[in-house]
């Protein structure tokens, strides 16, 4: 999967690049056929905040994760495109048993 990371208005740390991809390569578990990532994170007023979307083909991801801290940010964020993945799973799973029980 090709990953694209961004920090708006300051400097993403190695350790926490490291971390994010940790999480969003952790996403594939779940679905296989991730084609691309786009992780944007940046810092609001009181809150830091990971935007990430997830290109599945056809079908795109959108997902945004909010804490005060920016680790916290991206676990939620990877969490919330976890839960979406894996209804978006078995959504093509409950099609894929439709089709086969009208043959």
């Amino acid at each position: 999967m090709k990953l694209t990371l961004t920090g708006r208005h300051f400097e993403v740390t190695p350790h926490l690049r490291k971390h994010v991809e940790e999480k969003v390569n952790r996403l594939e578990k779940f679905y296989e056929h991730i084609l691309e990532g786009e992780i944007v994170l940046f810092k609001d007023h009181v809150s830091d905040i990971a935007e990430g979307r997830i290109h599945l083909g056809h079908t795109v991801i959108t997902a945004r994760g909010e804490a005060t801290d920016m680790y916290e940010a991206v676990s939620a964020l990877a969490e919330k495109m976890q839960i979406q993945l894996q209804r978006y799973e078995g959504k093509l799973r409950n099609r894929r048993r439709i089709a086969q029980s009208r043959e």
